[in-house]
């Protein structure tokens, strides 16, 4: 494929995430592109999301009727690429009936969650010609996958330019997930306790899950009063937040090596960056003066670390990681 997609037809499957799948949507139609776009999952509600995450075949039926429509609705589009974010729902029939209508096309699966917490990922990627993941231990695990990390929005460029005087000295916007509370609980005691300004934005997906998780956790119960959000915020006010900020709170899934989205983002936003992720010492983006790492058993920021002035991260590094130079990478440039 060339750098120009004109005329090029792209049938697109992903996750409504944030509104992620509009923005690689966007950077595909910049470059000419024709894309359809479809959710991967049948429903957006809890319990269809949850039957899926737990086991795909609780739903077998209500997924094969979804990919079935949409098979109908496009059998007649001549597709250039097929591009599937996560394959969490679809199965390997499915993408069969597929191939055999757009034999032409370039089957391409990216993974922007670890297989390890997708399992159905596995079973399917013998269906595609490309395979991409964000987290090392996938390619590492497969030599078939190939390693691109996640991307930041052109809207960050807005942050990058930011003149304005900083509001926090960091921030954490992010779904609240396995261990993430306990961590970031300490770093916001310890750099509130330093008389940093802190602005925190949690998220959490499930009103059910959450009150059964409140009731056997104490802990996070006391968490959630000061800081749980149950609506999603727009990426527009998360760009906002970050701008205003000097750094950004990143704690990783525990295991996860691939570096979250939200890093990326501080990244191009020209942000300091505090992490969890030990991985990212392996990253062209580490540096002393751009990165601090903390451990996440005992977390602490160092003062100094968020009074460094300047550009934290190299213009070439952070280029290389924006949304148009991701969707290159996708579809083979």
């Amino acid at each position: 494929m060339s750098e120009s997609l004109t005329g090029k037809r792209v049938l697109f499957i992903a996750p409504m995430f944030f509104g992620y799948e509009k923005l690689i949507k966007g950077e595909l139609e910049q470059l000419g592109a024709v894309v359809d776009y479809f959710s991967d999952r049948p429903g957006a509600d809890f319990l269809t999301k949850a039957l899926i995450r737990v086991d795909r075949r609780f739903l077998a039926r209500k997924i094969e009727r979804y990919y079935g429509d949409i098979i109908e609705q496009t059998r007649s589009r001549d597709y250039d690429l097929v591009l599937i974010i996560r394959a969490e729902a679809v199965s390997g029939s499915i993408l069969d009936r597929l191939r055999s209508l757009h034999s032409r096309a370039r089957f391409v699966l990216y993974l922007w969650d670890s297989m390890h917490y997708n399992p159905n990922a596995r079973k399917v990627l013998g269906k595609f010609d490309a395979v991409l993941s964000f987290d090392r231990a996938d390619v590492d695990a497969n030599p078939q996958i190939q390693f691109l990390p996640l991307f930041y929005g052109r809207d960050f460029e807005r942050a990058a330019s930011w003149t304005g005087s900083f509001k926090y000295d960091a921030c954490f916007i992010g779904t609240i997930h396995t261990d993430r509370y306990k961590v970031l609980e300490q770093v916001i005691d310890q750099l509130e306790r330093d008389g940093m300004r802190v602005f925190v934005y949690c998220y959490y997906p499930s009103r059910t899950l959450f009150r059964l998780r409140s009731l056997f956790d104490g802990g996070f119960r006391r968490f959630a009063r000061r800081y749980v959000n149950f609506k999603g915020i727009p990426l527009s006010e998360v760009v906002d937040r970050i701008a205003e900020s000097r750094a950004v709170i990143d704690v990783n899934r525990p295991g996860q090596l691939g570096l979250t989205m939200r890093t990326i983002e501080a990244i191009g936003a020209q942000r300091l960056l505090v992490t969890t992720n030990e991985d990212i010492v392996n990253y062209d983006v580490y540096s002393k003066k751009g990165v601090c790492l903390i451990d996440r058993s005992a977390p602490k920021v160092d003062k100094e670390f968020l009074d460094i002035e300047g550009v934290p991260h190299a213009e070439s590094v952070r280029v290389g990681l924006s949304a148009r130079n991701w969707v290159l990478r996708v579809i083979g440039i």
